[in-house]
């Protein structure tokens, strides 16, 4: 029985069905491990029996199983895959590969490397990447192999941060440095944010379903994990040029809605607050649209209110 016979039976309300769709599926779910493994390095021999996997790869690769058993079911369970546009195995594969990929980078650094080892690893890539040494160079700096150097410099981690950024023995705050001036904003500038964010997503959430997620997950906000337009494509089955045109279109009925909407009002309020200009006696459209701004106004406190409990450790 294939895999879109069983998933109409499940959404016939045979239940049965998803347990015989997840056993169909093991294969899927351990290839994609084993190719999610592969990209961070973790694929690794018995050192006496080279056909073998290791005892550590071994457990990568039940955990990433795992990850991608539940991931299975969690999307099976939520009754959006359509028969019509895609087998299931292509509408799985972004899904089980993507949680995979999320799982590797949040614990494999910790779990792949001793202390020793990790220190190695950042010594390495910082000579590497900051430095521009090559790995016979680095080899003989660390004494160790350049072989090691270059597993260290491959290792797909995400040890380089802000603090790789400035020079070695620098005491103050990397951010400063790296953007000085930019960092302390005021309490008054943080308000101002965060009621622009409250009110920009009231105009993001009146978007249509699939251009919320192709917009939000192209961007990475509002709760959308971050994707490619390719990763985008194949959950929608989409071409990358559809999307990237979806996501242009979403851009522009946001464009669309913002006139007359809160957040412009808001943004009005604000400004004319902060920089008043007497109106002439002449000014009717002022004097008409005074008390629109006025309840609008009003409108926000609720938002203000909860932005300064939100900053209280800012210093004005």
């Amino acid at each position: 029985m294939t895999n879109e016979q069983l998933i109409r039976q499940y959404y016939d309300g045979d239940d049965a069905a998803l347990e015989k769709l997840y056993h169909k599926n093991i294969g899927l779910i351990r290839g994609i491990a084993k190719e999610a493994a592969a990209e961070f390095n973790c694929l690794i021999m018995e050192q006496h029996h080279p056909n073998q996997l290791s005892a550590y790869t071994k457990t990568i690769l039940d955990d990433l199983c795992g990850e991608g058993a539940l991931e299975l079911l969690t999307r099976i369970q939520s009754r959006e895959y359509d028969e019509s546009r895609a087998v299931l195995t292509t509408y799985l594969y972004p899904h089980l590969k993507g949680r995979m990929t999320r799982w590797l980078e949040q614990n494999i650094g910790c779990m792949a490397l001793s202390k020793d080892e990790m220190a190695g690893v950042r010594q390495a890539q910082r000579l590497y990447h900051a430095a521009w040494k090559d790995t016979g160079e680095i080899a003989e700096e660390l004494g160790i192999s350049e072989a090691r150097v270059s597993r260290y410099v491959r290792y797909n981690t995400h040890f380089l941060g802000v603090h790789d950024l400035v020079p070695e023995g620098y005491d103050g705050d990397p951010y400063e440095r790296l953007m000085p001036g930019m960092i302390f904003a005021s309490a008054e500038q943080a308000v101002y944010c965060k009621v622009c964010v409250e009110l920009f997503r009231e105009l993001f959430d009146a978007l249509p379903k699939k251009d919320k997620d192709i917009l939000g997950k192209t961007c990475g906000v509002f709760g959308y994990p971050e994707a490619t337009l390719k990763e985008i494509g194949m959950y929608h089955m989409m071409k990358e040029s559809a999307v990237e045109k979806a996501k242009s279109r979403a851009v522009e009925k946001l464009r669309e809605s913002y006139p007359g909407s809160r957040l412009q009002v808001w943004r009005t309020v604000h400004r004319m607050m902060r920089r008043p200009v007497l109106p002439s006696e002449e000014d009717s459209e002022l004097r008409r649209d005074f008390p629109q701004y006025v309840r609008a106004l009003a409108e926000v406190y609720g938002v203000l209110n909860e932005a300064t409990s939100d900053i209280n450790n800012i210093s004005v």
